[in-house]
């Protein structure tokens, strides 16, 4: 992609524990046609700000709506949708006024309402409908079967129930097993984001999830807080308002009405933070060249040795 020019300001906010690089992108400021390319690039962490996607506000795209959301995985895909992206994109358009506390924004997924507490940081969302809940679907990995229940949520989720989310293995197990479901047949061509819940009691859920797109765990996940407690309140763990712990250790409330095609009146509320603000220099899209390319390649005739440095 080509070299930014200058700075692009940002700031860069987490939902319960997931980071978002935001940008106010009205005007276009992300370079050329390749905002995904764009994300995959500033999202990498140590060699550049780092975050689990890029949320863009734009221009309003439909009529009564304050503005335009997107949202950029990690890996450079599009999101149809981000519920915690969703609040970090609610809370920065009031920072910066493009909204007034109460607003409303289109998403690939629908219309968004959103509530924001600019005191706390407090957002809450009404969500559209979720997709209904499909037949159980077995994937095994390692030797060990996996029933899941997909279910949209603007994306796709799967919920996985177990008696100890914390103690279901490691973050590299979890990752290990969440890939192997995220690409299996069984949820092909999308794939899926896994969320490995375990009810808490007195409605309230312990959930840890696979992120498809950041392809790997995160501390949190908005729209799988919400397919977690719709699938949950469908086998009758619990009952509407449900709190959600995700790895951050911050709850995450959704409210619903459960219908036998899914949930309606879909609310998400949760805690964000504006972590720092500032400039995004050319540096941080920069592709570095990797010397294993240049050590490992098969020397041609006429190359100099390398020499040591």
């Amino acid at each position: 992609m080509s070299v930014i020019r200058g700075s692009i300001e940002f700031m860069k906010l987490h939902g319960s524990g997931n980071d978002f690089v935001v940008i106010d992108n009205r005007t276009g400021v992300v370079p050329g046609p390749a905002p995904g390319e764009f994300s995959r690039l500033v999202c990498r962490r140590a060699r550049s700000i780092g975050a689990d996607g890029v949320v863009l506000i734009e221009s309003p795209a439909v009529p009564g709506t304050d503005f335009h959301w997107r949202y950029f995985n990690a890996d450079g895909s599009e999101g149809e949708m981000c519920g915690n992206g969703a609040m970090c994109g609610a809370r920065f358009a009031e920072l910066i006024g493009v909204a007034q506390a109460e607003m409303a924004f289109s998403t690939m997924s629908g219309i968004v309402r959103a509530r924001v507490d600019p005191a706390h940081g407090q957002v809450e969302l009404a969500m559209p409908d979720t997709g209904p809940i499909q037949p159980a679907r077995t994937v095994e990995v390692e030797g060990v079967a996996y029933e899941l229940s997909p279910i949209q949520v603007g994306v796709p989720h799967c919920v996985l129930f177990v008696e100890d989310a914390d103690t279901f293995g490691s973050r590299g197990h979890l990752e290990r097993i969440g890939r192997a479901i995220r690409h299996a047949e069984a949820f092909a061509p999308a794939g899926t984001n896994v969320n490995v819940v375990a009810p808490l009691g007195s409605n309230r859920l312990r959930m840890r999830t696979y992120e498809r797109g950041v392809e790997a765990e995160t501390l949190a996940c908005g729209t799988g807080a919400v397919a977690s407690a719709v699938v949950s309140a469908a086998r009758g763990l619990v009952q509407s308002p449900v709190e959600i712990i995700a790895s951050s250790g911050m709850p995450l409330v959704a409210s619903f009405d459960l219908r036998e095609n899914g949930a309606c009146t879909v609310t998400l509320r949760g805690q964000t933070r504006l972590v720092m603000s500032g400039s995004i220099r050319p540096d941080a899209l920069a592709q570095e060249h990797s010397w294993r390319n240049e050590q490992c390649r098969t020397p041609k005739p006429g190359d100099a040795p390398l020499s040591p440095r």
